[in-house]
This record gives C-alpha cells, sequence and structure tokens, in this order.
C-alpha cells in the first residue's frame, strides 16, 4: 500500500480536511520556502492535526538544536533532510525517536539506515516530475516527490510502485493550499492502492 505526505501546510484551516482524510504524514517546512514555518506555527499545526497523522520536518540544512526541539516537544515523529548525510547524524536522528527520510541525490552516498530514500525533482517544490526511469531504490523503501498532482499520481502510482508519493504544490492553487485537491489526490492514491 502507497502511503501519502501532504507537504508544505501553513495554516490550521487545512489540517482540517486533513483531519477527515488522515494521510499517514504532513509535512512541515523549515526550511527557506514560501511554505517555510517558524517553530511557533509548526507547534500549532500539530496540535491541530490528529494524532494518528505524523508530522515531518523538512530541512535544508542539519540543524541539532531546532532538531531536538522539536522532537522532545512532539511536534514531529520525522525529519526529512535535502542533503548529505553522516552515518553519526543518522545515528543521533534515531537516538532522538525520528524516522528519517533522505533524499536521493546520484552524488550522495545512500544510508540504508534511513527509514526512506525520497527521491525528487532535481528543484524540490518546483512542481516538476522527478525522472521516473532513473529510479534505482534497490529494493529499499521509498518515496516519490516532484511534480505529482491528483490528475497523475495513479499512474505514478503503477509505473514506479512507491511506498510513499509526497506531494506539495500539486495540490496549491496560486500558492496555497487546496483543500478539494487535496481531497482528490488522497482519493486517487486510495483508489489505486486497490486496484494495485
Amino acid at each position: 500500500m502507497t502511503k501519502i505526505k501532504i507537504c508544505g501546510i501553513k495554516d490550521i484551516a487545512t489540517t482540517v480536511v486533513l483531519n477527515a482524510l488522515q494521510p499517514e504524514y504532513v509535512g512541515l517546512v523549515l526550511a527557506k520556502s514560501s511554505r517555510q514555518v517558524d517553530f511557533l506555527q509548526a507547534v500549532r499545526l500539530r496540535h491541530s492535526l490528529n494524532t494518528r497523522i505524523q508530522t515531518v520536518a523538512v530541512l535544508t540544512t542539519f540543524e541539532p538544536a531546532l532538531i531536538r526541539s522539536l522532537a522532545e516537544s512532539q511536534v514531529i515523529q520525522a525529519v526529512q533532510l535535502h542533503l548529505a548525510l553522516t552515518a553519526d547524524q543518522l545515528t543521533w536522528l534515531h537516538r532522538l525517536g525520528l524516522k528519517v527520510f533522505q533524499v536521493i541525490q546520484p552524488q550522495w552516498s545512500r544510508h540504508s539506515a534511513a527509514e526512506y530514500w525520497l527521491f525528487d525533482a532535481p528543484q524540490p517544490g518546483s512542481g516538476r516530475l522527478a525522472d521516473w526511469q532513473k529510479i534505482n531504490n534497490q529494493g529499499h523503501p521509498f518515496i516519490l516527490a516532484g511534480g505529482l498532482n491528483p490528475k497523475n499520481v495513479a499512474t505514478a502510482i503503477t509505473m514506479v510502485n512507491p511506498d510513499m508519493v509526497d506531494v506539495s504544490s500539486g495540490v496549491e492553487t496560486n500558492g496555497e493550499k487546496d483543500v478539494k485537491k487535496i481531497s482528490e489526490f488522497i482519493r486517487r492514491v486510495r483508489n489505486a492502492n486497490k486496484t494495485n
């Protein structure tokens, strides 16, 4: 079964539909981005979400103090890192009780200790498709991101068979989360799961 991660939520209103539909993961972007939230916003969003939904801090730099604060406050259950990770950093994250989503780039070494490898477009958040033909997960659990939307996600699941799909701009209208698109994306993933 392909799990669902809705990434880059910023407002409490979006949590209402997420609580109703319960994707497995929600991403909170703490890296510099149009979707960036600060620590206090992340706390408020976490408290507004159903406890069954796990939250993921999305970062492009390794920030131990921030990650520790988020983990110890139970704001996050996982961290998604868009950078090369060392084995020591992975061990430290696991000691905090966090799952690790490791973004994969060809020039970085792959650490199987990360729960998921994440394959994204060259420019994350751009809405462009990842190159599905170049994905080589070597049997490791992986997340497909990059350019997914309600119209193409079922095809992506059929062709690539990811363990999880990750969407952000594909469920937005004019740069803001669109609850209708979120609902349709989740519906199509779940329908695809029934037929695959």
